[in-house]
C-alpha cells in the first residue's frame, strides 16, 4: 500500500502583463501606484500606511459596498525588480492581526511569493501563497477558496492591467 500524502494548501496563480518587469515590480513598491490598483475591483482601497521595505508593514482598508476591511503586508524578503516575500492578514482598524471578517475559518496569516519575469517585453508575474501556522480547518479552508481567490485575484490583475497601460502611455 502506498503512502498518502496529503496535498498543502496553496494557491499559485501565474499572469502576464505587457509591461517591463520593473515598472510591474514599481506598482507593488511605490505608495501612489499601489493605492491606484490593489484590491478587488469595486472595492476603494485606503493606505493606512506604506512601508515597502524589508521589515516594513503596509497597513489598508478596504470598502466594499459598505463593507469594510482591513489587511496588513508584513514584507519578509524583497530582491528588485525580481521578487516580493511578505505575510498578508487581517486585521482591526489598528493593524492588529483579527480572523477574517468571512463566515469561515481563515489562516490568520497567508504567506506570499510574488516572482517577476520578463520576455519580449511581456512580465511573467507568479503568486504563491500559503497558510501560515494554520489549523487543519483553516488550511482546508484556504483550499476549497483556491476558485474564489483566483477570480478575485483577476479583478485585482486587470486593475493592474489599466494601471500599467495608463503609465507606459
Amino acid at each position: 500500500m502506498e503512502n498518502q500524502v496529503s496535498k498543502k494548501a496553496e494557491l499559485k496563480i501565474v499572469r502576464q502583463f505587457k509591461a517591463p518587469k520593473s515598472l510591474v515590480f514599481d506598482a507593488y513598491a511605490s505608495e501612489e501606484a499601489f493605492a491606484e490598483w490593489w484590491g478587488p475591483a469595486g472595492s476603494a482601497l485606503t493606505l493606512l500606511s506604506f512601508d515597502f521595505r524589508e521589515g516594513g508593514r503596509t497597513h489598508y482598508k478596504l470598502d466594499s459596498g459598505g463593507m469594510l476591511m482591513w489587511a496588513l503586508f508584513r514584507y519578509q524578503k524583497i530582491q528588485q525588480p525580481d521578487s516580493i516575500e511578505f505575510l498578508s492578514s487581517f486585521t482591526d482598524p489598528e493593524g492588529n492581526i483579527t480572523s477574517s471578517p468571512f463566515p469561515f475559518d481563515f489562516p490568520l496569516e497567508v504567506y506570499n511569493h510574488i516572482t517577476l519575469s520578463e520576455a519580449d517585453g511581456i512580465t511573467t508575474l507568479t503568486l504563491y501563497a500559503e497558510p501560515v501556522n494554520a489549523t487543519t480547518e483553516q488550511e482546508k479552508t484556504f483550499a476549497e477558496l483556491n476558485a474564489s481567490m483566483n477570480q478575485g485575484y483577476e479583478g485585482t490583475w486587470r486593475q493592474l492591467d489599466t494601471f500599467l497601460a495608463k503609465v507606459q502611455g
